[in-house]
């Protein structure tokens, strides 16, 4: 019965020293997914084999969320897309790299965790809860700074885009996403993490599974308007809650121009626009 209690009691201490020690989670910029849309069949009656490159530019924005605030960077991308023929036609690999660069403040999206009126007064002891301390770090002169952040990322696809029937289009495809970076605002997630303030999830590089799923439709007879897409994206890197997602709304004209304009973790609002060169 003893050894019973003793177990209770050394489960109990674990929980508490677990979930009343976390930290809130910072996470680098290059965990988000890459706001280059995968490109699709201007027809659906196309089966032949096909290699295209693309070039696109974008900007984001983030007014409040993921633990970051006033976001603003600018970027661009190019990808590699082979796509087989015939009864493999489905069939494609892309590759895109690319980079961005902008400015942010450090924010606190979740409510009741940065209320200012439970911080403590000068002269107490800074408590040990995670949220308490990033609160109060958040009022200092530091938190209130704005950083400069630069990613570079690249992303390797390998899936199957299927055109069933004349106007629709859906598929799925996975692969990895990698990401680099070093600038004012990786240094404080570093510090800060060193300090037990927050949890750096990712570091300045890092790697994980990326997969995406998609579905639209052909414009028009043999997709003579374009095709407009929407496009889910997630990367699988940390936990399941630490996920990173994506959606994107995509319109391309038969010409190989396209825009949209997407909705990320950690960049709340993307809006980009490119070329598509057919070879």
């Amino acid at each position: 019965m003893n050894k019973m209690y003793m177990k209770m009691a050394v489960l109990a201490s674990l929980s508490l020293m677990m979930t009343g020690c976390l930290e809130p989670m910072s996470r680098s910029m290059g965990a988000t997914l890459m706001p280059a849309p995968l490109m699709h069949r201007a027809s659906a009656d196309s089966s032949s084999s096909e290699i295209s490159v693309t070039a696109s530019g974008f900007w984001g924005h983030t007014g409040d969320a993921d633990n970051v605030k006033d976001l603003n960077a600018g970027g661009g991308h190019v990808g590699f897309t082979y796509r087989m023929g015939g009864s493999l036609s489905p069939l494609f690999v892309n590759v895109a790299a690319g980079g961005f660069a902008g400015s942010l403040k450090f924010g606190c999206d979740e409510s009741g965790k940065c209320d200012v009126a439970s911080l403590p007064k000068n002269g107490e002891v800074l408590p040990l809860d995670g949220d308490a301390r990033y609160a109060a770090w958040l009022q200092s002169e530091a938190g209130k700074d704005s950083y400069s952040f630069w990613n570079v990322q690249e992303r390797i696809l390998a899936g199957f885009d299927f055109n069933p029937g004349a106007y629709i289009i859906l598929g799925l495809a996975g692969g990895v996403q990698l990401f680099q970076g070093s600038s004012d605002y990786d240094d404080a997630r570093e510090k800060l993490d060193d300090l037990r303030v927050v949890d750096d999830v990712d570091g300045k590089t890092g790697a994980a599974l990326a997969t995406a799923y998609w579905f639209g439709l052909h414009l028009g007879r043999h997709g003579q308007y374009g095709n407009i897409v929407m496009e889910y994206d997630m990367l699988h890197k940390g936990g399941l809650d630490e996920w990173t997602s994506s959606l994107k709304l995509t319109y391309a004209h038969p010409t190989g121009f396209f825009a949209g304009v997407g909705s990320n973790s950690l960049m709340s609002t993307t809006v980009y626009a490119g070329k598509q060169f057919m070879f």
